[in-house]
């Protein structure tokens, strides 16, 4: 599985969105977690994993939830995730950063 992370604002409140793909049930995924200094969430306030009805096999559900949400994020993530199946990619963490950086975590 891969993970992609980036910290944002979403109207007045810090987010962390979490997005990847996971090679062995071959599906994308997307989490939003409420990331300000009281949250203290056990659970994401948004998980792909609520909705096994959308076809999470397709990165335009991931883009579409993003806006329906009204989250953006860099381009280069979604970008990152495709070549994640693309490539069939597991065991990577990168975080993401709005002005494009992208910091490798593991791979």
């Amino acid at each position: 599985m891969s993970r992609h992370h980036l910290r944002t604002v979403r109207g007045t409140s810090p987010l962390l969105v979490v997005m990847g793909y996971d090679r062995q049930l071959n599906e994308f995924f997307l989490q939003l977690w409420d990331d300000g200094l009281e949250a203290e969430a056990d659970e994401p306030a948004y998980s792909s994993l609520d909705e096994p009805e959308a076809d999470w096999r397709d990165i335009a559900t991931v883009v579409r939830r993003l806006e329906e949400f009204a989250v953006s994020v860099p381009r280069s993530m979604i970008d990152s995730v495709i070549a994640d199946s693309v490539h069939r990619a597991g065991n990577r963490i990168v975080e993401h950063a709005l002005d494009g950086r992208v910091t490798e975590l593991s791979a």
